[in-house]
């Protein structure tokens, strides 16, 4: 049997070579003592030891060294599964069945039918047990118990025998036996209340005989209270009557119980990388040692990590995982507790509101109310550091967003992206996997694969409405560091290429939140490029990106490249590590986009943009002649109806509003027709518009072109949310 199966399947050791927590030593000075104990009789050991503590390891290494005395002859081992039977009645049938196929045929023919005569006795009927017998206390107990189960001794039974003298003539017969027996009785601890008194009874009523041992295996504690319970007046005392000598199992070091737990966590998780492996040992010893502290401890925990960490493992923290994991096992409560406040625990906090000192009450009632006194201040520290937002309650001490931002691309228990991983033991879609995440990295020089991941991902719709490629954006600008800087370049022009078509409105963000996918290719590229290419490299990157990039997105990347060095009044210049890209370039970019403009107004490419209102007012900032070009577009396009539904939805906006006591937002529809003269003839818009929209329609078009309408002449009359 390897290892490994000892360990997952909860099996106690049975080798010294498998003894990692010292147990061994004490087996050997415990098989000595029973192999040289002088003249036993009926000498009862105990073993004891708490559920877990590896008493039924102690008793394989024991028996383990009593082999070579087995093999010789010169010791008999009986095992009694005690646990194995249930009900009073089948118990006491099975221990005396157990012993009589032990010692009897050791005996002569005369002997050996003495054993199950004195079991059939006791089964039968206690009455004929004498007061002052040692039987006499165990008859009570055992003595009605055989009913229908005495088949097996019928043929020994002889009325005329006394108890006291079958018992004798088992004396003499195993008083000239030149061996001795080992009568073993584990796990007496998973036995009822009953059946474990009554297995101490019978010890009891047999147990002076010549060169037996009995080693009984239990937790000393919970017998005693049973006893206690029983047999108030006597208490421990009951014990000692019957056993000689105790033994506690020896208590592993905890030193070694962190080596075996290291190095199953190493076999089963695989070993933290370099750079996290400070981290790592931080918890193991704050969070996950503590709670370990025995080796049924050890194999809980490794046998819930053999099934947990294979279906999560890649998509989260190897130290956290295991840390939420122990907790999971070893402080349920607790662990329900976390998993119900996550929006308490996840992030650095609001660092202006009041979630500091003053919280500390409510934390302590959420999370510690449950946990025992004496391990209050260790949790604290524990929770601590798997959230560090509770370090601005207990330790006053706050973190800034950045290590938000660390968090996540670590995938933390504390980043809200990642913690239902945790409990949930998969990935949701609101988390791009590790092996996805790698994948993109690896091939981002590879255009045809990104462009297809990237539509691929369009048609991926998330519970939240948005698409897989709002996701995929926000990993790979938390990792744009990864990506190498050979494949940058490539990778940009992907982007470029594709910005207008990924800027789609079911990834522009809703309530009080803000942001949308130009937004997030802008954090990208920033992300991609800054601190890893000076800028004349930089600017070279982009300049080639640009070349086959969208309209909307080129003239928008143009715009930003040239505010770095020509801000709207009242800022200042950007420093050079900030810009995009050289002033040389940012001027020549500025100066394309006019052409760009120029061009798509010659097509339907300026017509079909998702932001021709966007378009318009910056072909007007461009050109510098009063809006002249634009406008003599735009009438020209007004004779349209298709593009009057075109300009509606050009210049509609939605926005959201949450009055007090309301529990959602309201989602308002807004006529942004304050500026459009700047643009186009705003009359002539309004009258083009109530034109089509009398028409009537019900397609998309009708549609837009009614609620700009609607929305207009709410806020001629001053109706706006």
């Amino acid at each position: 049997m390897t290892e490994a199966s000892h360990t997952h399947n909860d099996r106690p050791i049975a080798e010294p070579a498998q003894d990692r927590f010292g147990i061994d030593p004490f087996a050997q000075v415990l098989a000595k003592s029973i192999c040289k104990i002088n003249s036993p009789e009926g000498t009862v050991i105990a073993l004891n030891g708490p559920w877990g503590s590896g008493k039924s390891s102690a008793v394989n290494l024991i028996l383990h060294h009593l082999k070579d005395a087995t093999e010789k002859g010169e010791l008999v081992v009986v095992n009694f599964a005690c646990w194995w039977f249930r009900g009073e009645e089948a118990l006491a049938l099975a221990f005396f069945r157990e012993l009589y196929a032990g010692i009897g045929p050791t005996l002569g023919d005369k002997f050996k039918k003495a054993l199950p005569k004195i079991g059939a006795r006791l089964l039968k009927a206690g009455s004929i047990v004498s007061a002052g017998s040692d039987l006499a206390g165990v008859t009570a107990g055992v003595g009605s118990l055989a009913s229908s189960a005495m088949s097996w001794v019928a043929d020994f039974i002889k009325t005329d025998d006394t108890v006291e003298k079958l018992q004798g003539e088992l004396t003499r017969a195993l008083a000239e036996q030149d061996k001795r027996f080992l009568i073993v009785i584990d796990d007496i601890d998973r036995l009822a209340p009953d059946e474990a008194l009554l297995i101490f009874r019978l010890v009891k009523s047999v147990g002076r005989l010549p060169n037996v041992v009995y080693l009984l295996v239990f937790d000393r504690e919970l017998a005693e209270a049973i006893v206690s319970e029983r047999y108030p007046s006597e208490g421990p005392h009951y014990l000692e009557k019957i056993i000689q000598a105790g033994f506690d199992v020896p208590r592993p070091r905890q030193v070694d119980l962190n080596n075996e737990l290291l190095r199953q966590i190493g076999t089963i998780c695989g070993s933290p990388p370099e750079d996290a492996m400070v981290r790592f040992m931080n918890v193991f010893y704050e969070v996950i040692a503590p709670e370990i502290t025995t080796p049924r401890d050890l194999i809980r925990i490794t046998n819930a990590l053999a099934v947990t960490w294979p279906a999560v493992g890649s998509e989260v923290d190897r130290a956290d995982f295991v840390g939420m994991e122990v907790i999971r096992l070893f402080r349920p409560s607790l662990y329900r507790n976390l998993r119900s406040n996550k929006d308490q625990l996840c992030g650095a906090g609001d660092t202006y509101d009041r979630s500091g000192r003053d919280r500390e009450g409510d934390m302590n009632v959420r999370f510690l109310d449950a946990v025992p006194e004496k391990d209050k201040e260790r949790l604290k520290r524990s929770l601590m550091r798997l959230f560090p937002r509770l370090e601005s309650v207990w330790n006053n001490m706050s973190y800034g967003g950045d290590s938000a931002t660390r968090w996540s691309r670590d995938r933390l228990v504390c980043s809200e992206d990642h913690f239902d991983s945790y409990f949930r033991f998969s990935i949701g879609d609101e988390v791009l996997s590790r092996a996805e995440l790698d994948q993109l990295i690896s091939k981002a020089s590879d255009e045809t694969f990104m462009k297809a991941s990237m539509r691929a991902a369009l048609g991926v719709i998330r519970r939240d409405g948005s698409t897989k490629v709002k996701l995929i954006l926000d990993e790979l600008n938390l990792h744009a560091t990864r990506v190498a800087q050979a494949d940058v370049g490539p990778l940009l022009k992907v982007l470029f290429e594709m910005a207008d078509e990924l800027d789609v409105e079911s990834d522009k963000e809703r309530g009080f939140s803000f942001g949308d996918n130009e937004l997030r290719i802008h954090w990208l590229l920033r992300s991609l490029t800054r601190g890893r290419f000076a800028l004349a490299a930089r600017s070279k990157l982009f300049v080639v990106a640009c070349r086959t990039a969208n309209l909307t997105w080129f003239i928008d990347f143009a715009r930003s490249a040239y505010n770095d060095y020509y801000p709207r009044e009242g800022k200042q210049p950007s420093a050079e590590e900030d810009c995009l890209t050289t002033k040389s370039d940012a001027e020549t970019l500025n100066a394309l986009a006019l052409k760009r403009i120029h061009a798509a107004s010659k097509s339907t490419e300026l017509a079909s943009s998702k932001r021709l209102a966007y378009l318009m007012f910056r072909w007007r900032d461009l050109a510098a002649d009063e809006g002249l070009q634009v406008k003599k577009w735009a009438k020209k396009q007004m004779k349209l109806d298709a593009m009057i539904a075109v300009f509606a939805s050009a210049f509609t906006s939605y926005s959201w509003s949450q009055s007090l006591g309301d529990m959602v937002a309201k989602r308002n529809i807004n006529a942004n027709v304050d500026s459009l003269d700047k643009v186009l003839d705003r009359e002539q818009l309004r009258k083009r518009v109530e034109e089509v929209a009398a028409k009537g329609g019900t397609d998309e078009a009708a549609k837009a072109v009614s609620e700009f309408l609607i929305a207009w002449k709410k806020k001629d009359a001053g109706d706006v949310d």
